[in-house]
């Protein structure tokens, strides 16, 4: 289901203030990964996405879910990123962690070897979704302006198949564009509600689709930019907690770009009836 995203910029000046008042914690520095760049993308290639085990310690969880227990859960959904979510400690913690970010360039060279040269940028967001979502919107399926997503998943419900909030992959069901203006018109065609039904009613789940399943502590990166991708529904009365990392604009130059994600950003912020 298509949610509601709402980004509270009274948010921005709570955590400034508490970031004030409570020095960010030392980072806890990660285990190995245990798994070599070649076999990430490997698997990428293969399946649509790649895990790696046991990237973040129970207590960076625990940090994260003691935050997300002071935001509103009167809303379908609460999306921080941009600088309040820069802000966060414990996102800071994560983007500090020299293994995690070694991995996401090395898999991002291999996966489009024409991305940017500049200093690496990581975009944070923190998402929450609370229970169901009463409007009648399709899977809010979209692709990604960066080579790599990541997806750390916090608290997440297990009720069944289909139901659990899992990460849906058309895996790499797109090219990488060479015009930024080509990548623009097709996201706004196929992020349109009335193409994602259409996609869905003709969807093929057992042969177009990967459902990945997500476990707290672990990290999922896939094609963002190349695979069509939605979040599964969740039930009501449950909560879906995810930590969303982008790494590596495809079109990192493009000023075409950089205006359309500033107007999206607005759009989707705009709290709808």
């Amino acid at each position: 289901m298509h949610t509601i995203r709402m980004l509270y910029v009274s948010t921005m000046h709570q955590v400034r203030m508490r970031r004030a008042a409570t020095p960010a914690p030392e980072l806890t520095p990660a285990p190995e990964l245990g798994i070599s760049p070649d076999t990430v993308m490997s698997e990428i290639d293969l399946t649509g996405s790649s895990r790696l085990a046991d990237v973040v310690s129970d207590q960076w969880l625990d940090d994260v879910r003691t935050y997300v227990d002071t935001l509103p859960t009167d809303v379908h959904e609460v999306m921080l990123e941009g600088a309040a979510a820069d802000e966060l400690p414990f996102l800071q913690q994560l983007t500090s962690n020299t293994e995690l970010t070694a991995m996401l360039e090395v898999v991002a060279r291999k996966a489009y070897p024409r991305a940017g040269t500049a200093r690496p940028n990581i975009e944070c967001a923190l998402r929450v979704i609370n229970g169901a979502d009463d409007a009648d919107h399709p899977l809010w399926f979209h692709y990604d302006a960066t080579v790599l997503t990541v997806v750390v998943p916090i608290d997440v419900p297990d009720v069944g198949a289909g139901r659990s909030g899992e990460l849906v992959l058309c895996p790499n069901h797109r090219p990488y564009r060479r015009w930024a203006l080509s990548n623009v018109i097709e996201k706004a065609v196929v992020q349109h509600d009335a193409y994602r039904r259409r996609f869905i009613r003709r969807l093929n789940w057992s042969r177009d689709t990967e459902l990945v399943p997500l476990q707290p502590g672990n990290a999922y990166l896939f094609c963002g930019y190349r695979s069509y991708h939605a979040t599964m529904p969740v039930p009501t009365g449950t909560r879906r907690v995810t930590v969303i990392l982008h790494y590596r604009d495809v079109h990192e130059q493009s000023r075409i770009i950089k205006h359309a994600k500033m107007f999206h950003r607005r759009m989707r912020h705009i709290p709808k009836a």
